[in-house]
């Protein structure tokens, strides 16, 4: 394989090498340790009163310092930082409150997760449609206008320019790929994670040969699906 680029975020890895292998533990169970149990069960409650948002614990998870998103805690241990990041950003505890209580050092008087949220420009973001809203909670949603995009096309990710939080993985960016499905609409986290809109889109499953992602070195005819929000999708060339 060739090297990709490398990714302006910490959590935006996917499809970059140099990682070494996933480790993998044939009928591993769910949690090693208590405390792990634990983080998940506060997960739930802490999310009821901070990031309720779609995106938006998505987002706090991305934000974190290099030494709390690959800390020796592993999965449930960014859960835990980013639970620690958003009681800060709520104000239900006072910043560094947690680390000062546990005898950890603070980087200049404040807790090195609290992070600060992005300025996001709205006019960067498309345009928000009118879609009915259900009465449960759902990232669903439904439109009157069809998807641009039709099985068959084939199109390219660009992203939105200036998102804070984005759904586009970085080594799909420019890459030409072929739509093979269209999913229901949902609404858009770069949008709903900063509280500016619903902005509902069609989600369109793009089909990306594994050698256009990472060239002649790859395995080859392997077929990499990424689900991308329209947006996103711009027509692209006719692939050889």
């Amino acid at each position: 394989m060739t090297d990709t680029a490398p990714s302006a975020n910490v959590h935006d890895i996917g499809g970059s090498l140099g990682w070494g292998a996933v480790p993998y533990i044939r009928d591993e169970a769910p949690f090693h340790h208590d405390w792990e149990r634990r983080v998940f069960g506060m997960l739930f409650q802490v999310l009821s009163r901070t990031a309720q948002r779609p995106g938006e614990f998505r987002y706090a998870l991305e934000r974190l310092s290099d030494e709390d998103y690959f800390c020796l805690d592993g999965y449930y241990g960014r859960w835990r930082a980013a639970i620690e990041l958003l009681l800060e950003e709520y104000g239900h505890l006072e910043a560094g409150e947690l680390d000062t209580r546990l005898g950890l050092p603070l980087g200049n008087g404040v807790s090195n997760r609290a992070a600060k949220v992005a300025e996001v420009l709205e006019q960067n973001m498309p345009p928000d449609r009118v879609a009915p809203r259900p009465s449960h909670r759902t990232v669903r949603r439904e439109l009157e206008t069809p998807s641009r995009f039709k099985i068959g096309d084939v199109v390219v990710a660009v992203g939105i320019t200036g998102s804070a939080h984005t759904r586009v993985p970085q080594y799909v960016r420019g890459v030409s790929g072929q739509v093979v499905n269209i999913h229901p609409v949902e609404v858009l986290p770069d949008s709903t994670a900063f509280d500016l809109g619903d902005r509902p889109q069609h989600v369109i499953c793009v089909a990306y040969r594994a050698e256009d992602l990472w060239g002649r070195g790859s395995e080859e005819g392997v077929i990499i699906n990424v689900d991308l929000y329209e947006c996103y999708l711009r027509f692209g060339k006719e692939m050889p």
